[in-house]
């Protein structure tokens, strides 16, 4: 295949295996129910956690970041793209994520997705994003440790993208770009809602056991 060929079928491919809806498939097999017809209405991991326990939601989590891991570590190790098309399938596999044909186009978040990209294309960036993970586990506010997280990451990728450095044995190539500002709004604009009750004091907070309630 030619150039193109190999980009456009990288990018199909991207959207549709970041569409898989891990939450609703996990929600089938667990329990036989649709998971969007509980808790918050979500597919993602959260909803799952809160609805079905702990062990379901975790399987999804492993599964959606997998979905950004595969994807971007294929296309930059095994087809050994250029950092604008690594860059770009990231970016495509969180929108596969957050918009999937297959339920509709109400997705999840794109968190855990787009983690799984990040720990590709700059697997420092990763790390700095577990820190979400920490806020998250302190506060019990899974939104929180999501934004903040995803700020810290992305934001660092931005300056190191921008300025091209290496850090230990990891380039930074200004192509990042196109993955580090488009997810990074994506993902605090999914979390509006969010946001507005964290501001408010509603917010539900992360609970260690399943609660099952139908979604309004």
């Amino acid at each position: 295949m030619n150039d193109l060929s190999v980009a456009i079928t990288a990018l199909v491919s991207a959207y549709f295996f970041g569409a898989i809806p891990s939450g609703v498939i996990i929600g089938r097999l667990w329990r036989g129910v649709d998971i969007r017809s509980y808790g918050s209405g979500g597919s993602g991991a959260t909803n799952v956690n809160r609805t079905l326990g702990p062990r379901a939601g975790a399987v999804v989590l492993a599964s959606d970041i997998t979905k950004g891991l595969l994807v971007t570590g294929i296309v930059r190790y095994l087809v050994g793209a250029d950092a604008w098309l690594i860059a770009s399938v990231g970016t495509v596999t969180v929108l596969g994520h957050m918009f999937p044909a297959y339920i509709q186009f109400r997705g999840g978040k794109g968190v855990a997705a787009g983690l799984g990209a990040l720990a590709i294309i700059s697997p420092i960036s990763a790390v700095i994003a577990l820190s979400g993970v920490i806020i998250a586990l302190v506060s019990k506010f899974v939104s929180l440790g999501s934004i903040i997280g995803t700020s810290l990451s992305l934001g660092a990728l931005i300056i190191f993208s921008a300025f091209e450095f290496r850090i230990g044995m990891w380039d930074h190539d200004r192509w990042y770009l196109l993955f580090a500002i488009p997810v990074s709004i994506l993902i605090i604009w999914s979390h509006q809602a969010n946001i507005e009750r964290l501001t408010k004091g509603d917010e539900s907070k992360l609970e260690n056991k399943a609660a099952p309630r139908r979604a309004q």
